[in-house]
C-alpha cells in the first residue's frame, strides 16, 4: 500500500463519492482539492533553495517516492485488469456457450479491456516522464495527466460493469480515452 495519495471510491451502500486516503479514510470528495486529481500532483517546497543539504536530500526523496508510488499503483492496477481480461473471456465463453450470441457479439468487452490495459500502461510510465521534467511545461502536463486518469478511471468502471454498460456508452468511453492519451503523448512525448 503506497504512503501518499489519494482515490476517488464511491459508496455502494450511500451511493456517495468519497475520497480514500492513505492517511485519511474516506472522507467526504467535496474536500478534496477543486482539481479531479489534485493529490495526482508533485508539489515542491518553494523555499527549498533556502534548506539546508539534509533537508533538499529529504526533498529529493519525497519527490522520487510520490512518482514512484504513482507509477507502483499503476503497476498494481495492471495487474488487476490482467485479471479482469481473464474474467472477462471466462464470461465471453460462458456466454457463448449458453447461446447468448458469438463470440463476435462479445467481443467489444475484450477489446475494451484491452484498450484500458494500453492506456493504464501509458498512463504508468507518465509518473517517470513527469519526474525528470522540466517545471516551465509540467502544469499542462500534470493537467492532461489528470485528464487521461480520469477517462481511464471511467472506462475501468464501465469495463467492471460491462453488461449494465451499453455497447455505445462503452466504445464512446474508450474513443474518449484514446483521444487524451494521443493528446498527451503528441504534445509531450513525440
Amino acid at each position: 500500500m503506497s504512503s501518499v495519495g489519494c482515490a476517488w471510491v464511491v459508496s455502494i451502500r450511500v451511493r456517495t463519492p468519497l475520497k480514500y486516503s492513505v492517511n485519511e479514510l474516506f472522507v467526504d470528495w467535496k474536500t478534496h482539492a477543486t482539481e479531479y486529481y489534485e493529490c495526482s500532483r508533485y508539489k515542491a517546497d518553494p523555499k527549498i533553495a533556502e534548506k539546508t543539504a539534509g533537508a533538499k536530500a529529504r526533498a529529493a526523496l519525497e519527490k522520487y517516492l510520490f512518482y514512484f508510488n504513482r507509477w507502483e499503483n499503476h503497476r498494481k492496477s495492471l495487474e488487476l485488469e490482467e485479471e479482469l481480461l481473464k474474467k472477462i473471456n471466462e464470461r465471453i465463453e460462458e456466454k457463448v456457450t449458453q447461446g447468448e450470441g458469438t463470440w463476435i457479439d462479445w467481443q467489444y468487452l475484450k477489446d475494451a479491456a484491452t484498450h484500458l490495459t494500453k492506456c493504464r500502461y501509458t498512463l504508468k510510465y507518465t509518473y517517470p516522464f513527469a519526474y525528470y521534467m522540466e517545471e516551465i511545461r509540467k502544469p499542462l502536463f500534470e493537467y492532461q495527466q489528470g485528464q487521461l486518469e480520469r477517462e481511464i478511471e471511467n472506462l475501468s468502471w464501465k469495463v467492471e460493469r460491462a453488461e449494465s454498460t451499453t455497447v455505445a456508452d462503452l466504445k464512446q468511453q474508450m474513443n474518449t480515452t484514446e483521444i487524451q492519451r494521443e493528446n498527451l503523448l503528441r504534445d509531450f512525448v513525440a
